[in-house]
This record gives C-alpha cells, sequence and structure tokens, in this order.
C-alpha cells in the first residue's frame, strides 16, 4: 500500500493532486499509458488532454513532465508549477 501512491521511484512526501496538460501532438503519447492507478484523462476538442492524478514525488513529477518539453505545462498544484518554473529558468541560464 506504501508504493501505491508513488509516481515512480520517489515514496516521499505527501499525496499531491496534479493536474497537466499536453498539446494535440504529446496527447497520444500519454494517453494510451496507464501512468498512476488514479489517473483520469480529460480529452479537449482541439485534440489536447489534461491528465490528473493523486500521487508522491514532486521531484519524479517534475523530471516526467520536463521530459516534454513545451507539449506539457502543469496546472496543479502550485508547489509544482514553482518547481518546473524554477528549472527551466536555469536551463535557460546555461544557454545564456
Amino acid at each position: 500500500k506504501y508504493l501505491d501512491d508513488i509516481f515512480q521511484y520517489e515514496a516521499g512526501g505527501s499525496l499531491l493532486e496534479v493536474k497537466i496538460e499536453f498539446d494535440r501532438e504529446i496527447a497520444p503519447y500519454v494517453k494510451d499509458r496507464r501512468w498512476h492507478p488514479s489517473q483520469s484523462i480529460e480529452e479537449y476538442p482541439d485534440g489536447s488532454i489534461a491528465l490528473s492524478m493523486t500521487v508522491k514525488g514532486i521531484n519524479d513529477v517534475k523530471r516526467w513532465v520536463l521530459g516534454y518539453g513545451k507539449g506539457a505545462k502543469v496546472i496543479s498544484p502550485p508547489e509544482l508549477v514553482d518547481l518546473v518554473c524554477q528549472e527551466v529558468a536555469e536551463i535557460s541560464n546555461l544557454y545564456k
């Protein structure tokens, strides 16, 4: 039961209600896979989707979202939005 809530490998932290939007180009790669037992997917008319799940492991989710680049946008929770924004800013600084 302890491991049921984790997203990938990180088992610490509290449960988070995560919502991530994926553009229509990335959506097929996300919606056809089970990422977590708690997931639900909302499909939009333009072909994009929103993935919602309740998980532990905010840093794993951050790394996963960043792997989709501009095709993914974190909607909630605010602390995950902040972590992704901070990481993107630090990456951007590497290329200045």
